[in-house]
């Protein structure tokens, strides 16, 4: 792979692992449901430059109920006060082995040795985050992240059958779906002016809440889609294990964050598994490479 493209991967590894805390800042300033709307409404105007993929209406829809809005949804509930940035870029890719699982009970794929043996390791991984929550996540936070990345491996099902597709555009036009039922969900729940909670967001509140819709979507999925283009899946995806590691590095500089050893250990756990399931991938079946939040 050139230096160049490589170059590429390190800002989708920074852009994709910094979201965490960019989305810690903004759960400050607005409540978990209203963030989810904003997020994605920021991204609309997008759809005056990006031409509908030639799918059926019902999987851009899907998409956007499972990923952009079902994920974010719980991520940032327990965001708000259940976890911290650093583990929850960990924990939620547990959609990889999660994906992996429903794959085979759905579609009947085959799971070869090392992605079993990886699903066992990351399980382990998780039972120490169980065993342990209460620290730097609780139970309820453990369980929230669990529900994004089970909302998130749901629509990864969806783009297995999806075909070559511009992924940009895709989750661009699938930005559709959250902004009116989250606007609608935050005003039952969190309060009954969220347009008042948005115009007295300050300029801290914006800069997060764009970095986490430019910075993820736009940048993120535009240099992966391009990466993937141009090289093998199975050469590119392995980078997203840095996603979560450059996570809580960049929690512990700008936020402070200071996973306990048990923490470390089950991060360390979960990664190994990971990292089993991505090398199950490459010798066995080809990989979607869909790895951002």
């Amino acid at each position: 792979m050139p230096p160049r493209d490589l170059v590429l991967i390190g800002l989708v590894v920074l852009a994709w692992g910094s979201n965490f805390s960019a989305m810690e800042i903004a759960l400050r300033h607005l409540p978990p449901f209203l963030l989810v709307g904003l997020r994605f409404a920021i991204l609309l105007p997008l759809l005056l430059v990006l031409k509908r993929p030639a799918l059926p209406w019902r999987k851009i829809l899907a998409i956007g109920a499972l990923i952009n809005m079902g994920q974010f949804a719980f991520l940032f509930a327990a965001l708000r006060a259940d976890a911290t940035a650093g583990l929850a870029s960990l924990l939620i890719q547990t959609q990889a082995p999660l994906t992996i699982l429903l794959s085979f009970l759905v579609f009947g794929e085959r799971i070869t040795t090392a992605q079993s043996l990886g699903l066992a390791v990351a399980v382990a991984g998780l039972a120490i985050f169980a065993a342990n929550a209460g620290g730097n996540v609780t139970g309820l936070g453990l369980v929230l992240i669990l529900c994004g990345a089970f909302s998130w491996s749901l629509g990864n099902l969806v783009l297995k059958r999806t075909g070559p597709v511009n992924t940009l555009a895709l989750f661009v036009w699938a930005s559709l779906v959250p902004p009116l039922p989250m606007l609608a969900l935050s005003r039952a729940v969190e309060g009954p002016a969220p347009l008042a909670t948005i115009a007295a967001l300050p300029p801290e509140g914006w800069a997060a809440v764009v970095y986490v819709a430019i910075a993820s979507t736009v940048l993120g999925y535009s240099l992966w889609g391009a990466l993937l283009a141009r090289h093998p899946a199975a050469h590119v995806t392995p980078f997203a294990l840095l996603v979560p590691v450059v996570g809580i590095a960049v929690a512990a500089i700008v936020l402070g964050e200071r996973p306990d050893p048990l923490d470390w250990l089950g991060g360390a756990v979960i990664l190994t598994g990971l990292a089993l399931l991505q090398l199950g991938r490459r010798r066995g079946q080809p990989t979607q490479g869909r790895a951002g939040p």
